[in-house]
């Protein structure tokens, strides 16, 4: 079963097998640097009307119906764009193929893994999840197929785990429970959501917490499918609301490395800040031998931001236990893990059959979950 040909769409977008890939990763491609930008930057790229589907994420706790931007809209927008600015190759994410290693990374869909994880979230926040009275900073990282999610929450909670994803459905989740449960006691609330790709920033992630965050504060049910106008007052409103809450989104595009990493670390020096609770949430993210150290390397250097803090630190990491055709899984990526000062153990397993799915749990060798 080659992985280029063992994918598809079920009637919710979902990619449920596999991935096709563009150019082998051994091509030499120069890999974009990482760089910070605000919500402003990423706003300012909205278009004027947005189309969206539900997706239904089903959890002990109930259904969540969550709004999220067709890709046949975000493709008319790249097209449009395209032609404008009449490249020869073109624009991210209009090729045939799910990724080109180094280009696009596969941002614009949305991955069954994520699924996974959003579900397994939206269960845990359900079952309660204590944030009152301390700084939470929250980082999704959406990259590499597509999705890192780093939670870095400075309280306390009660679950055994949280998520992460593609086209933020994970996020979409913790958004969403943070705005229905806001409470004026809360300090400030980061959410940092990346990708390597800042047109998938731009044109899915974003779009998607507008979404979530309008239906929210209208205190409408949104239809399984439909449009979104997207007005200067509209805009100015969800900017202002988010600020009046002091929560305050940012996004980082590029690659992973050094400098990324530092980018996942809040602005403060962390010896001034108060115990940071870290959670880090990943689906899809170790497809491929070649990136499976970096992503490892980022995930830990999170954790220990937080134990630096006297806090804890855990990860996430959905993934299928095999990606055949490619050679990454959760085999190599647990001895990556464990030769980096990790370690990892199994939290969560798909029932299905096909593919195996699971969820791991990771920590740093010397840390302990947060009880």
């Amino acid at each position: 079963d080659d992985i280029g040909e063992n994918w598809y769409e079920n009637g919710d977008g979902i990619v449920e097998t596999g991935l096709s890939c563009g150019p082998p990763e051994n091509k030499l491609v120069a890999a974009t640097e990482p760089k910070l930008h605000t919500l402003q930057d990423l706003a300012s790229a909205l278009p004027s009307k947005i189309s969206y589907r539900t997706v239904e994420i089903r959890s002990p706790a109930g259904i969540l119906n969550l709004p999220r931007r067709e890709l046949f809209d975000i493709r008319a927008q790249l097209m449009a764009e395209d032609e404008i600015s009449d490249q020869s190759n073109p624009a991210v994410g209009l090729s045939t193929d799910d990724i080109t290693p180094h280009v696009y990374e596969g941002g614009f869909k949305t991955w069954e893994c994520a699924v996974d994880l959003a579900t397994y979230l939206s269960g845990c926040l359900n079952k309660g999840w204590e944030l009152g009275g301390r700084e939470v900073h929250v980082v999704e990282v959406l990259y590499a197929l597509p999705n890192l999610a780093v939670c870095p929450i400075n309280t306390y909670w009660t679950v055994s785990g949280q998520v992460g994803a593609g086209t933020a459905l994970p996020t979409l989740v913790f958004f969403d429970f943070l705005l229905k449960q806001w409470s004026p006691s809360w300090p400030a609330i980061h959410l940092s959501v990346a990708d390597y790709n800042l047109s998938v920033l731009e044109n899915a992630t974003l779009p998607n917490l507008l979404l979530t965050w309008y239906f929210i504060q209208s205190i409408a049910i949104p239809e399984p499918a439909g449009d979104l106008e997207i007005t200067p007052d509209l805009l100015s409103r969800f900017i202002k609301d988010l600020s009046d809450k002091v929560i305050h989104i940012s996004g980082i595009s590029g690659t992973w490395n050094e400098a990324f990493t530092d980018l996942l670390v809040p602005l403060e020096d962390p010896h001034r800040r108060s115990r940071i609770e870290t959670i880090i949430l990943a689906s899809e993210t170790i497809y491929s031998p070649n990136s499976i150290q970096a992503f490892t390397q980022v995930l830990l250097k999170a954790l220990q931001s937080a134990e630096e803090t006297h806090g804890h630190g855990r990860a996430l990491v959905a993934a299928k236990k095999i990606y055949f055709g490619v050679g990454g899984g959760v085999d190599e990526f647990l001895g990556i893990l464990t030769k980096l000062g990790g370690k990892g153990a199994t939290a969560w397993e798909s029932k299905d059959e096909g593919v195996g799915r699971v969820i791991v749990e990771v920590q740093t060798a010397g840390g302990n979950a947060a009880k």
